[in-house]
């Protein structure tokens, strides 16, 4: 197997933290809102150092409009992973509207990319899916939540679907990866800002719209270790790896997330590992290995 479905992932193992990680700056008191926009925030500053001494710019005014709306599927993004349990949706609900990712991503993969549907594809996201059904086990859940919520999370699962296209095709252009993540972020970063005002007005909770600095020092190092750790480091790898992987493909990996959040709540929070979890994600596996062998 090659360096570049390594770095995929690898990538998808990581990105197991965003989710308790993002849970427990809730914890601390910190709003939807500034979690998202402080997490774009120092990606964009971590990138910096690699620019200067690459003397690269991120972005420029061929690839602007690019930007400019990948940025905004990054913004929406950033809201509607979260938005769901905002609302009062179950967390296995938000997970399992989340996970259709690779579903989308097959069906945009063919009408942007012009990536081939094969069998061995299908059947992998069919398997993927089943086995993310199985590690959620929604069945276990009492009732779906707010409407708005659900809401929230299916689009969650088309923007994270949105955004695996779009790195694909900065790839495809032989874009420097580091460059892909710091204009990203930046441009992410400027529609969250952007849209503030309006979010203000649509939601007058204090949960989804503050925006405040007035935290403790040590949960400013915490984010900047979360930063780097859960967000810098995994999109780096993906941008690097998407370079010679299909879309489908990278979509289909991504699902070890849920796997390794499940690990970790194991771990850290002392969950039961259950019967469902293990088949879950030995499907996942079983799904990673058919999409990485075809």
């Amino acid at each position: 197997m090659n360096k570049d479905y390594w770095a995929i992932i690898i990538s998808a193992i990581i990105f197991g933290l965003i989710i308790p990680g993002g849970q427990f700056f809730f914890n601390l008191g910190f709003s939807l809102y500034e979690v998202s926009t402080y997490s774009l925030l120092f990606i964009f500053i971590l990138t910096t150092p690699f620019l200067i001494i690459k003397r690269s710019m991120p972005f420029h005014k061929n690839n602007f409009i690019f930007y400019g709306i990948y940025g905004l599927i990054g913004a929406l993004l950033q809201l509607t992973q979260f938005g769901g349990m905002i609302f009062g949706t179950p967390v296995a609900i938000v997970a399992i509207l989340i996970y259709t990712q690779p579903i989308w991503t097959t069906i945009f993969g063919k009408l942007i990319l012009n990536e081939k549907i094969t069998k061995m594809k299908t059947t992998a996201v069919i398997i993927a899916f089943v086995g993310t059904f199985f590690i959620i086990s929604p069945w276990k859940i009492n009732n779906i939540g707010s409407i708005i919520g659900i809401i929230s999370a299916l689009l969650a699962g088309i923007f994270l679907s949105l955004w695996i296209i779009f790195a694909r095709k900065t790839a495809i252009n032989k874009e420097y990866y580091i460059n892909i993540l710091s204009a990203y972020s930046l441009f992410s970063l400027l529609w969250l800002l952007a849209l503030f005002p309006l979010i203000s007005r649509l939601t007058q909770n204090y949960l989804v719209v503050r925006l405040s600095y007035d935290f403790p020092s040590i949960y400013w190092f915490y984010f900047l270790i979360f930063s780097f750790i859960a967000a810098f480091l995994p999109n780096s790898l993906f941008y690097k790896g998407i370079e010679k992987i299909e879309a489908s493909k990278a979509g289909i990996i991504l699902l070890l997330e849920p796997v390794v959040a499940s690990l970790i709540g194991i771990i850290a929070f002392n969950q039961y590992l259950s019967s469902t979890i293990f088949l879950g994600g030995g499907l996942i596996i079983i799904s990673n290995y058919l999409a990485i062998t075809e």
